[in-house]
């Protein structure tokens, strides 16, 4: 929807462009802070909703679960074939 307001404002395009261009010079370790910066604001992010210790305390009892059926899998195929020998 294009709206005619008495003030111009760049198009997202043109502001990407740009942002392209100061970017395109910057060094490896500029590159890499933004990255780190970036990695900062989605764990933020991902805390602010209240819902990564759910999800972590969730992780965990599916990893303890797996681990559980894998032991109980192994005990049961290693028993099984030391009775044969």
């Amino acid at each position: 929807m294009l709206l005619d307001l008495p003030i111009s404002f760049p198009s997202e395009v043109s502001r990407l462009e740009r942002q392209v261009e100061i970017e395109r010079d910057w060094t490896a370790t500029q590159r890499i802070a933004a990255v780190a910066q970036t990695l900062k604001v989605v764990r933020a992010l991902a805390s602010a909703g209240g819902r990564s210790a759910g999800q972590f305390e969730y992780h965990e009892c599916c990893e303890r679960q797996w681990q559980q059926r894998m032991k109980e899998f192994i005990a049961k195929h290693a028993g099984s074939t030391t009775n044969r020998g």
